[in-house]
This record gives C-alpha cells, sequence and structure tokens, in this order.
C-alpha cells in the first residue's frame, strides 16, 4: 500500500524544506501501513490501533503530538493551508477495511475506493509539496495513486492470499469460475490470469490519464510523475510477460530489476524533455 517508496522518491526531488514534509508524510503513511499489517497481531487488536491512531491524528490537527514523527506532520499541516485533512481520514477508512478475516472485494467500484483510500489520497496529501493546484491537479493526484495501488495489489497477490487477503473483484472471479478459495490455494488458471490481466488494462488506463494531466504540475511536478508512470508501467509489462501469472508458492512479489528502473527513469526524463 502506501509503504511504497513514492513519499521517499519525491523527497529526492525537493529542496531540503520541502523533502522534511515529504519525509513526515511517508513516515505517518508507514506506520499506519504497519499497524494495519502487523502479523503478530490479531483483528481486534488492529482494529483498536487504527481507532487510536484516528484519534492521534485529531491530536496533530490540534498541534497536540504525541512524538517528534507526529510533531513532523503537525508542522507540515500548520505551514500549508490548502493541505486537505479529509485524505488522511480516508486512509484510515481504507485501513479499516482491511481488518477482517478472509478479505475480498465484491467490484471494480469497491476495488476504485478502496485504491482512493490507501493510495489516491497519497497524491492528494503530495500536492501542496509540489506547490501545485490543488483543484486542477487532483483529478491527475487521485488516478497516479489507484493505479500504482492496483498495481501493487496485481505484484503481491502472494503475499496478499498468505494474509488471507484476495483483491479482485470477486464478480470478475466468479463470472470466469474462480472461486475465492482457489486463489487462496494459489490456483493460477487461464480464467484467473484473465481478472489479472483486465484489472492491469484499468491500471494502465488510470496510468495515461495521469500522464496526460501531469501539464497541470508546475516545477519537477510533470518529471515526477511520468517516472513513476514508467516506473509502475514496467510492472504492468513484467505481469504480461509472465502471463499473469502472478501467484507463487515461494509467496514473492513481482518484480522488476535495477536495469528496467533505470530504463524506466531514462525514458521518463526523455518524454518530459520533449514534452511528449
Amino acid at each position: 500500500k502506501t509503504h511504497d517508496p513514492i513519499l521517499l522518491f519525491v523527497s529526492r526531488l525537493l529542496d531540503a524544506d520541502t523533502a522534511r514534509d515529504a519525509s513526515a508524510l511517508y513516515a505517518w503513511c508507514r506506520r499506519l501501513d504497519e499497524i494495519t499489517d502487523d502479523p503478530s497481531s490479531d483483528v481486534a487488536t488492529i482494529q483498536q490501533r487504527l481507532s487510536d491512531w484516528e484519534r492521534r491524528f485529531d491530536m496533530i490537527c490540534r498541534n497536540e503530538p504525541v512524538d517528534d514523527m507526529d510533531r513532523a506532520l503537525a508542522m507540515y499541516i500548520q505551514r500549508n493551508d490548502d493541505l486537505e485533512l479529509s485524505p488522511f481520514v480516508d486512509m484510515i477508512s481504507g485501513m479499516k477495511e482491511d481488518t477482517v478475516q478472509n478479505r475480498t472485494i465484491s467490484n471494480m467500484a469497491e476495488l476504485d475506493e478502496y485504491a482512493y483510500q490507501v493510495a489516491g489520497t497519497v497524491g492528494l496529501m503530495l500536492l501542496p509539496l509540489l506547490n501545485a493546484n490543488v483543484e486542477q491537479s487532483r483529478d491527475a493526484a487521485i488516478a497516479l495513486g489507484k493505479a500504482i495501488q492496483l498495481i501493487n495489489i496485481l505484484r503481491d497477490a502472494s503475499p496478499d492470499v498468505a494474509l488471507g487477503r484476495v483483491y479482485l473483484p470477486q464478480d470478475m472471479l466468479k463470472a470466469e469460475g474462480v472461486s475465492t478459495e482457489d486463489v487462496l490455494q494459489l490456483k493460477s488458471s487461464p480464467e484467473y490470469r484473465k481478472v489479472v490481466a483486465a484489472v492491469a488494462d484499468h491500471a494502465e488506463a488510470l496510468l495515461i490519464e495521469a500522464e496526460i494531466a501531469k501539464s497541470t504540475l508546475p516545477g519537477v511536478g510533470p518529471l515526477f510523475v511520468q517516472i513513476i508512470v514508467e516506473l509502475y508501467r514496467q510492472y504492468l509489462i513484467k505481469l504480461e510477460q509472465i502471463g499473469y501469472d502472478n501467484l507463487n508458492l515461494s509467496g514473492e512479489r513481482v518484480k522488476i530489476n535495477t536495469i528496467q528502473k533505470l530504463m524506466a527513469s531514462f525514458k521518463a526524463t526523455t518524454k518530459v524533455l520533449t514534452q511528449q
């Protein structure tokens, strides 16, 4: 989820003061992610910790931080009047949805909403850091975040199964004759892979939406968006190359190598410089 290094990446493109704010955002999102995915805690404990985290965010908003990391986020909020607080609340709500036994998603609309909650929100949090016009750049930020989340879901199918989570839409799986139990048993049938491909196509459409709208961002914003788009597009290419078989007995996520990452960054830079 939000634990991916997107916030750390953007911090390297910003000046020192702004990078500090990006790091504060990353720390808050990372700690929330770790609460939700703590393998040593039961559902009731995680639910209680998320409720505590929600109250703790209210304290941050009142400038009553508990620790230095909270204090850094409180300072960021104070410095940015145009920062919306609703994405933080929406992210916590999305994380709460994961605190159930055998987590499933009903349909694509529900998956889109979840992707917004746990990742599209990050895009909105980043807009003030990029000195963006929030209203003009809102759709692009959400689209990029949602695409990242959908691709991470496809990359993390095996690790998620180990946690009892199946994020592919149930209606699409059932239409192909695939049961949740099939997925939990790591059965990667042609029908299952067809659903993976459909979700990958949806993620690519969101990447294209963010790519087209990147010009609404000032400064390094377009470069930031294009690099993220190209990096995550590489994961879609990798998924296609392996026949959309993202379930494996080793439990590992789908990965790309360093050379692919460097090539994606080079391609993105070229596109921005030539205004493609």
